[in-house]
């Protein structure tokens, strides 16, 4: 394979990993007991879908990550419910986070 010698290609030096490479794999066991969850909003006429991880145990703990974005509402529904019934752990969906955690006074 040719690579031009015009094209910027920074190399970076070869050495040990740090130990926060790895930080997201100690940090991701709560993971396991997470209820997953979607999020689709409209922005400038495309779909985007954020899908949500919620912990079961403290629901103030979360992680949103972004997946893609769609031409139509009901594609990114169909792949919102696909993904999520992919990605959850339990597949019966039984992790559920509880609603009055935050304790929300409509008054």
């Amino acid at each position: 394979m040719y690579i031009s010698p015009d094209i910027p290609f920074p190399a970076a030096p070869e050495g040990p990993g740090r130990p926060a490479d790895l930080q997201l794999l100690t940090e991701g066991r709560w993971l396991m007991n997470t209820e997953v969850r979607y999020f689709i909003q409209e922005k400038r006429s495309r779909w985007h879908l954020t899908m949500v991880y919620i912990a079961v145990d403290n629901p103030l703990k979360l992680i949103c990550r972004k997946i893609d974005t769609y031409s139509s509402e009901q594609k990114a529904l169909t792949f919102a419910k696909i993904l999520q019934r992919g990605i959850r752990k339990d597949a019966r969906g039984t992790l559920k986070t509880n609603r009055d955690a935050f304790n929300i006074c409509a008054n």
